[in-house]
């Protein structure tokens, strides 16, 4: 059920201007916390909200839901359920013209193996080995693989086919940028663009999987990377996620790699840090919205 929230953001508000939190940490005029049922109470308090305040972690359809009936939604995550997961940011690099590693997108395992064994099936023309492989969903270097046969390929494939049964399909095969021993994290929360190398001497560098942080190397070369994705971001509009970059050798301009709508606090300085930094960018965000 709504409920009234007791810790209030930070800006006068206007008469008639009301700001719905659904949000388990930035307060609002009102608070619903976007895991509870949703029913018709919800829907007409996001009909009557000027401005909506959601969590990483809404639902695609709750969202449209909000962003069909208010004006103004934090964080603006259209690009994010338009084109979604692993293929989704592949299609926006396209569409937006990034420099991102050549990349094939297949809907389903089929699209590479064919449906039919009998029947003629073109197989595209794979980068060669290694390359690599995701599939669509995953985060943290979860479903990530580098593959350096057609061995592995048939494995991690028949891993594919078990996601699908279970509702989730569809993978890249990318080309594998060699020589790498770190990657370039980029986080946008809001106005403010901040950045971190992420180290480790394998093909995976989060965090999760061991990388180690380093904020303080090649300056240059971040404030290179940060520029670029502030770019990405004004034509986009995103103004909440984390993105993957890393520079080939000898290169100055960055590659894109992944976009990462919920992810790891680390490297920002932790959770606590983090909820500072969303709530000076809902307030900002306020603050030109009101």
């Amino acid at each position: 059920m709504l409920k009234a929230d007791t810790k209030k953001i930070s800006r006068q508000v206007k008469p008639g201007k009301n700001v719905l939190s659904m949000h388990p940490v930035i307060g609002g005029d009102a608070f619903y916390w976007d895991r509870g049922v949703w029913d018709w109470d919800l829907f007409n308090a996001i009909k009557k909200a000027f401005a909506i305040i959601l969590p990483q972690t809404v639902e695609k359809e709750f969202y449209c839901l909000c962003s069909k009936m208010c004006p103004h939604v934090f964080p603006n995550y259209d690009l994010r359920f338009q084109w979604e997961g692993k293929m989704g940011d592949t299609l926006a690099f396209w569409a937006y013209g990034v420099r991102h590693p050549h990349t094939l997108v297949f809907p389903k395992v089929e699209t590479l193996l064919g449906e039919h064994s009998h029947m003629d099936h073109t197989v595209p023309e794979l980068p060669s080995y290694p390359f690599v492989l995701k599939g669509a969903h995953g985060g943290e270097g979860k479903q990530v693989w580098l593959l350096e046969n057609e061995a592995e390929l048939a494995a991690k494939l028949q891993t594919l086919l078990q996601f699908e049964l279970h509702g989730s399909s569809g993978f890249v095969i990318q080309e594998y940028i060699p020589a790498l021993e770190r990657d370039l994290r980029v986080v946008v929360i809001g106005n403010k663009v901040s950045s971190y190398w992420r180290r480790a001497p394998g093909f995976l560098h989060n965090v999760a999987q061991g990388g180690e942080i380093d904020a303080e190397s090649d300056q240059d070369l971040q404030a290179v990377g940060r520029e670029k994705v502030r770019q990405f971001c004004r034509r986009s509009g995103i103004n909440l996620a984390a993105f993957d970059l890393v520079f080939p050798a000898g290169a100055a301009a960055p590659v894109f790699l992944e976009i990462n709508y919920t992810f790891g606090r680390t490297g920002l300085g932790g959770s606590e840090k983090f909820y500072t930094l969303l709530q000076d960018a809902v307030d900002e965000w306020l603050q030109a919205t009101l």
